[in-house]
């Protein structure tokens, strides 16, 4: 058969394999007699189509199961490049391609391919001005020399995600977007009385009339509105506080460390949040500029027996009222008889009895 006739059916059985296989999936002889491409399964005619693809690096040979021989497909774009490659280029950027998004580290290339260390700089240096790769700094491995194809993105394992800026952690960031969420969240987490014009429906309670400043009450337990992961997702990429648009991953460990650093309470399992903060005290705290730093994200470690609590850290001064448990109660407004707090169920006022009263 005329070498324009093996070139006409390895093209054909190229096509075909783009059509029936993924990239990443190992062929093997028999899947390729199987197209049907090959006319009377001839296998000598077989193998000529097989060694014209691979001398075009449109296909790639590989050791399958039980060693036997499989070739993986190789696009049009990358056969291109590797076809202005040296061998020892190729055999570089084989093995960064094959690592996708998460790239290579240079020690090992150097033991995937057993090429001495001076081959592997040569070649690394010259497919980086040919702008075929491109070095990454890994957050996890920050004195390492990471490679990756030029074209694509790292994957988050290696930048570190949202919260870090070329491979450095952006602490201010962090803590911008955390005031915000907090603000946010308080909002939502706390009745304004004043907006509203009238008490929670949940108290009936007599009491002074509300002047002043907007006063904000707790919700009754059974409220269901606090803000979810996905609500709180949405109105950050709505405010245009970030360039890129957050997912719902970064937002969740965010709100994780607002939760270890007691300023948000996870609910229902992660399920919604609320402050724990009113907004005016949060708006209060702001213009005193007693802002707290993300403990849980920066890094940063108090020190025993240095004074290095912030502010609003600082534990109140006791007094009666505050001993007993209806005077650090957050729902207290809500407490009557008959009501979904009340004073006959409460576990907190049995326990301080007990131990005031020593029975």
């Amino acid at each position: 058969m005329s070498d324009s006739k093996v070139e006409e059916l390895a093209g054909a059985l190229y096509a075909r394999c783009l059509a029936d296989f993924p990239q990443d999936h190992l062929i093997y002889q028999q899947d390729l007699l199987n197209l049907g491409i090959i006319p009377g399964n001839n296998l000598a005619l077989l193998m000529k189509c097989v060694q014209s693809l691979v001398a075009q690096s449109l296909l790639r040979m590989f050791h399958g199961k039980d060693e036997r021989l499989a070739w993986k497909l190789v696009s049009q774009s990358d056969a291109d490049i590797l076809q202005n490659l040296t061998s020892d280029e190729r055999l570089i950027y084989s093995v960064i391609h094959s690592t996708g998004r998460n790239g290579v580290w240079t020690r090992t290339l150097k033991s995937r391919t057993n090429l001495h260390q001076t081959i592997v700089t040569r070649c690394l240096k010259s497919l980086e001005a040919k702008n075929y790769i491109k070095s990454v700094r890994n957050v996890k491995f920050p004195q390492r020399k990471m490679y990756m194809l030029a074209h694509l993105q790292p994957s988050e394992d290696v930048t570190g995600g949202a919260w870090f800026t070329d491979g450095v952690l952006d602490a201010d960031f962090i803590r911008g977007l955390s005031g915000w969420i907090e603000r946010w969240v308080s909002s939502r987490s706390w009745f304004d009385v004043n907006k509203s014009g009238m008490t929670p429906a949940a108290s009936k309670r007599k009491g002074p009339k509300i002047t002043g400043d907007a006063q904000y009450m707790p919700f009754a337990p059974s409220f269901t509105g606090y803000p979810t992961v996905s609500e709180i997702t949405a109105a950050i990429n709505a405010s245009g506080l970030t360039p890129v648009t957050m997912g719902e991953s970064s937002i969740a460990q965010l709100l994780e460390m607002l939760c270890y650093d007691g300023r948000l309470i996870s609910l229902r399992g992660g399920a919604a949040y609320r402050a724990v903060k009113k907004p005016n005290q949060i708006q209060l705290q702001k213009e005193l500029g007693l802002q707290s730093t993300p403990q849980a994200t920066v890094g940063i470690k108090k020190e025993e027996g240095v004074g290095a609590e912030e502010e609003e850290d600082l534990p109140l001064g006791s007094n009666g009222l505050t001993e007993m448990p209806c005077g650090r109660c957050p729902v207290l407004d809500l407490c009557e008889e008959g009501g979904p707090v009340n004073p006959e169920n409460c576990e907190y006022y049995d326990e301080w009895m007990r131990k005031a009263l020593q029975y």
